[in-house]
């Protein structure tokens, strides 16, 4: 009976998922015309020509690493004969990607605390402002945050499973390293798979992917010897993949490019005279629903103005040099201006702007700053179990986006990927703090298990 609930639960969330996901999009259909990131551009070259790059004069397919390849690949796929890519299909893609990172997110919790925390966190992902409003637009937000949630199901489901109730008689839990010579090796080249498709999304997911990899040396209930193991395949498997991706610019660009060519232009963007000039001269606005953002029309009249490189890359490196050369002459302010993009990534009020409603800003930012106040009360409530290995994505996650986004250009929605991670732990604190002991309790007993059982 309780099997039939819980399926019975789980379908309506999931149709009130598509509800809510769907009602967004098509009110918003609008927004997802434009291309604010070029990737519907790049997508439709590649359905026509074959060739993941922009169209240039003449009809002629130029050949780019401007962004990373996943995402247009994928919409790819859905342009039409005449060669354009149908907003509704863009539409259908988000909201199918959407519900599956609320139904990932159910699971998850279900998995490691119950089925109310489960419960909890797929309504708080199903109704999250920011990720209805990025699944609006054409733009990598909802297929990261899809890929981010399976890369941590994956993480809690197959590699660091809950042990079953039957055991051998030497009490070694029968999902331990001796049941399948096999099983770790397939769980972990599914597992390189899903982060190299992170890092084929976003380069910034490289150094999750950094911080995870190691990791896997401590997880799960299989041996030292085949934790190792499993560490050199999903290190082999995201080399292979990161390799694959420069030898097509090698061949392509003329150039070992092994993630975008888009990089100085964001550096750029986060370190430059206008941009650190707005923060010496600004006041400390102490209302945060007033904050107002920079207006960057003085650095782009700059930008274009520029002394260009004869390709993509030189254009590239030329912004490298300029953001270097502006953080050697103002370290001081490059330093404040660290911890400025650090706040904006994690500040839960929207920017002031002339088309955002008081009141909007309001809800939305009281709604956030809920979210991450509750996440934290949630992870120091069930402090114990949190320090366990299910949660290290989570932490790997929150110190990949800040460390990266406090050099480079940030914004709030930047911080998407790590929404469903958030909506876990607030749903903990629908639990009694005794309840992590049974988690505790499976901790120990799994890697004494894995340790001690048949030799491998």
């Amino acid at each position: 009976m309780r099997v039939n609930r819980t399926s019975s639960y789980l379908f309506v969330g999931i149709i009130l998922a598509f509800l809510v996901r769907g009602a967004i999009v098509l009110a918003k259909m609008d927004s997802l015309d434009a291309d604010p990131d070029a990737y519907r551009v790049i997508a439709e070259t590649l359905a026509q020509t074959g060739t993941f790059g922009l169209m240039g004069e003449g009809g002629e397919a130029t050949p780019t690493a401007f962004r990373p390849p996943l995402y247009p690949w994928l919409l790819s796929f859905f342009v039409g004969a005449d060669g354009h890519l149908g907003s509704r299909w863009v539409a259908a893609l988000h909201v199918c990607l959407g519900v599956l990172t609320v139904g990932l997110t159910w699971d998850i919790a279900r998995r490691w605390w119950s089925d109310r925390t489960a419960y909890v966190a797929a309504a708080l992902v199903t109704i999250d402002p920011m990720l209805l409003w990025q699944s609006t637009l054409v733009m990598t937000e909802t297929i990261a945050t899809a890929l981010t949630a399976m890369v941590w199901w994956w993480w809690v489901a197959r590699l660091n499973p809950r042990p079953v109730d039957i055991v051998f008689d030497d009490g070694t839990p029968t999902n331990s390293c001796d049941l399948s010579p096999w099983r770790p090796m397939i769980n972990a080249v599914v597992f390189g798979g899903l982060l190299s498709l992170t890092v084929l999304c976003r380069p910034t997911f490289l150094v999750w992917a950094a911080l995870l990899v190691p990791a896997l040396l401590f997880v799960g209930p299989t041996c030292r010897i085949r934790r190792a193991v499993r560490v050199g395949v999903v290190g082999l498997i995201l080399c292979a993949t990161v390799c694959l991706w420069t030898l097509r610019n090698v061949s392509q660009l003329g150039h070992p490019v092994w993630a975008t060519t888009h990089g100085g232009y964001t550096l750029l963007l986060a370190n430059n005279d206008s941009f650190y000039d707005s923060l010496n001269e600004s006041s400390i606005e102490w209302k945060p629903w007033e904050r107002t953002p920079w207006d960057p029309t003085e650095f782009f009249a700059e930008y274009e103005a520029r002394e260009r490189g004869d390709d993509e890359l030189s254009d590239d490196r030329v912004a490298y040099e300029m953001a270097k050369s502006t953080i050697s002459n103002r370290p001081a302010m490059f330093a404040w201006s660290c911890v400025v993009r650090a706040t904006s990534l994690w500040h839960p009020f929207p920017a002031r702007t002339p088309d955002r409603s008081m009141m909007v800003i309001l809800v939305i930012g009281i709604y956030q700053t809920g979210v991450l106040c509750l996440a934290v009360l949630g992870i120091a409530k069930h402090w114990r179990s949190w320090r366990l290995p299910n949660a290290w994505p989570v932490f790997a996650m929150v110190v990949t986006l800040t460390v990266v986004h406090s050099v480079y250009w940030s914004n709030p929605r930047m911080r998407s990927p790590v929404i469903p991670m958030l909506a876990v732990a607030v749903a903990c604190l629908t639990l009694p703090k005794g309840d992590e002991e049974t988690e505790m309790t499976y901790s120990e007993s799994s890697r004494t298990g894995a340790d001690v059982g048949w030799p491998c």
